[in-house]
């Protein structure tokens, strides 16, 4: 057995040297909230894809530019004739190769098309503002959402230490309980009492750590991090000083006209707005003349590189200005005229219950700030009294003047009060990053 034993150790070793374990720790990371909403700004999947709709937007203003600089077309065709091809009138002469080839290069140069290309170039740049103002939106919902997750990582940790305070209280409490029972102090159902709160309160902590890891995990997938690397946060509740020395961060109008010119969806509207009355006038260059300048120079043969002719001249030039003017087209160009009018209006009234939808959104915001900072100071006075009330139950125990029961509610009045004051303080931060986000921009500097 001891032969047996030794040599699996040593099987152990060796593989352990020869093959050693690749899992890659995962990483801690210690940063501020301020530093995690800029690190989901630079490394969140969102941010990459609104950059890319801006470069393909930019590609687009490349593409309308191009519409109105020359076209360059190359062709080249081969043609078998059943029988050779002859003059009637001249005793049926051949007035053809059977098989020819021919190529042409023919350049056009729009001249006007009816204000069509310069519309379409502006549709072109408006769309590229577009997908900018969809970035800024983009920052916005990444900002607010990150913050979201830090302070929830931020209020599961409180509450984990809440926790965990609460154990060890309970367990000191279990095991003076224990010895009063033992002294005839006190009945067996106190000692019980004691043992289940003592129960109730570990099951508390390990759902209060489930918590904090899946806030980790939240967090993480914003910043896209490793959803297993370990992150901390540094407290930040100093912050809340910092909006009071602001004494315009609350002003009502302040944040209205701020919100109602920053909001990226208020302008979104006011460009797409502005898209569509290009799209009218690029309808409306179908009622135009539209000139082209031609170029073309031509080669047919009976070989193939079409150089050899003889019956005609193998090659042909010519330029000319050609006129492509649509008289009727049953009403089509009506509709689509009438089409983009509609629409502008539709997005005009679109406009203005979005206006009074970020006002409201501002208002509610403020009044979540203000309702938030009063529940400090309230959960701040209970907890004060809780933990004097915990400190006089206590003493009162010790002394025989209180029950286990007594104890019982008055610690769990502490942790209630405990939970409550980190709700209201992280509530409070919460609140200001949705007030931000209503605003469209930072509420203080």
């Amino acid at each position: 057995m001891k032969k047996i034993v030794l040599l699996t150790a040593g099987i152990m070793l060796v593989g352990g040297a020869l093959f050693p374990d690749v899992t890659p720790a995962a990483e801690s990371k210690v940063m501020t909230v301020g530093e995690a909403v800029q690190t989901a700004l630079e490394n969140n999947p969102a941010m990459r894809e609104a950059e890319e709709n801006i470069a393909a937007a930019r590609e687009g203003i490349r593409s309308a530019r191009a519409d109105r600089l020359p076209t360059v077309s190359l062709g080249y065709g081969y043609t078998a004739l059943k029988e050779k091809p002859i003059f009637k009138k001249f005793n049926d002469a051949q007035g053809a190769h059977q098989d020819t080839y021919n190529w042409s290069v023919t350049v056009v140069q729009p001249l006007f098309a009816g204000f069509a290309l310069d519309a379409q170039h502006q549709i072109a740049k408006l769309d590229t503002a577009t997908r900018q103002l969809e970035k800024e939106q983009a920052v916005l919902d990444i900002a607010r959402n990150t913050k979201a997750a830090c302070y929830n990582l931020l209020l599961t940790q409180k509450l984990l230490q809440v926790s965990e305070e609460e154990v060890a209280t309970l367990t000191a409490h279990k095991a003076e309980a224990e010895q009063f029972h033992s002294e005839g102090l006190i009945p067996l159902n106190d000692q019980l009492r004691a043992e289940v709160a003592l129960a109730n309160a570990v099951q508390n902590r390990e759902n209060a750590r489930a918590n904090v890891e899946k806030a980790v995990l939240s967090l993480n997938r914003l910043l896209d991090r490793p959803l297993a690397d370990d992150l901390t946060l540094k407290n930040e509740t100093e912050r809340s000083v910092e909006i009071e020395s602001d004494p315009q961060a609350f002003d009502l109008d302040i944040l209205g006209t701020r919100a109602a010119d920053q909001r990226p969806i208020l302008k979104l509207l006011g460009v797409s707005i502005k898209k569509l009355g290009f799209a009218k006038k690029a309808a409306q260059s179908d009622w135009y003349p539209h000139v082209s300048l031609v170029g073309s120079l031509a080669h047919t043969g009976e070989n193939y590189t079409a150089d050899s002719n003889d019956y005609s001249d193998d090659d042909e030039s010519y330029v000319a200005v050609t006129l492509d003017w649509k008289l009727w087209r049953s009403g089509k160009t009506v509709a689509e005229v009438n089409r983009t009018k509609r629409q502008m209006k539709s997005l005009e009234a679109r406009m203005a219950a979005y206006r009074t939808q970020v006002q409201e959104e501002v208002r509610g915001a403020l009044l979540d700030c203000q309702v938030a900072r009063a529940n400090i100071a309230t959960a701040q006075k209970a907890l004060d009294q809780a933990h004097e009330n915990w400190r006089i139950t206590e003493i009162q125990y010790q002394n025989q003047a209180a029950t286990s029961s007594d104890v019982l509610d008055a610690r769990t009045f502490l942790t209630q009060a405990d939970s409550n004051y980190y709700r209201s303080v992280y509530g409070y931060m919460n609140a200001l990053a949705g007030l931000e986000w209503a605003a469209g921009d930072r509420i203080t500097r």
